[in-house]
C-alpha cells in the first residue's frame, strides 16, 4: 500500500474516537465511524425497494463523513444557529476532500451531488439519526434526543418524497 494511503487509513481510526452529539447529554456515545457503518447498512437495505447503484451508494455512505477526521463532528444546532460557521466548515471540508486519496475523495464529493445514490445516503443518514435517537430514548434519554427523533423523521419524509421516482 502506498505510504500516503496507508497514512490516511491509519489516521481514519480517529473517527472511532470522534463523538457525535458531543454538546448534548447522551447515555451511549456514538462515534462517527459507527454512524457511517449504520448509514452504509441502511443503504444496502434500501436496495430492496429502490433502484440505484448500490456499490456507489455504499461507498458514498462510508466516505460521507471522512472530512470529520480533520474538523470533528460539529453539532447540527451550531451550524443552524451560526450559518457563517456552517459555511466555513463547508469550505474546510472541500479543502480536506482535495487532500484525500482519490479513491475516497470522489465519494465524499458525490455525497453533495443530485443523484439517486446521494439521495439514498442522505435518507439513510437521517434514518441513522432516528435509529440512534430511538435507542437513546428507549434507554431513558428524553431530552434533546426527542428533538433529534422528530427532526430526523421530518427529514426522512422530505427525502422519501424525492425517492419516489426510484421506487421499484
Amino acid at each position: 500500500m502506498n505510504k500516503d494511503i496507508l497514512n490516511f487509513f491509519m489516521r481514519s481510526y480517529s473517527l472511532e474516537h470522534t463523538k457525535r452529539y458531543s454538546m448534548k447529554p447522551v447515555i451511549q456515545p456514538e462515534s462517527v465511524a459507527t454512524h457511517s457503518f449504520f448509514v452504509a447498512l441502511g443503504v444496502l437495505l434500501m436496495s430492496e425497494e429502490y433502484e440505484f447503484d448500490v456499490d456507489i451508494a455504499v461507498k458514498i455512505a462510508l466516505a460521507h463523513d471522512l472530512p470529520e477526521m480533520e474538523v470533528s463532528d460539529v453539532n447540527h444546532l451550531v451550524k443552524k444557529n451560526f450559518p457563517e460557521v456552517a459555511k466555513a466548515l463547508e469550505e474546510a471540508e472541500e479543502k480536506i476532500i482535495k487532500s484525500m486519496p482519490e479513491s475516497v475523495a470522489r465519494y465524499c464529493q458525490m455525497y453533495h451531488e443530485d443523484t439517486p445514490e446521494a439521495l439514498v445516503v442522505h435518507y439513510c443518514d437521517a434514518l441513522q439519526c432516528l435509529q440512534y435517537a430511538d435507542n437513546e430514548i428507549k434507554m431513558g434519554n428524553t431530552g434533546y434526543m426527542v428533538d433529534v427523533h422528530t427532526n430526523s423523521a421530518k427529514r426522512m419524509a422530505v427525502i422519501a418524497h424525492k425517492l419516489e421516482a426510484y421506487k421499484i
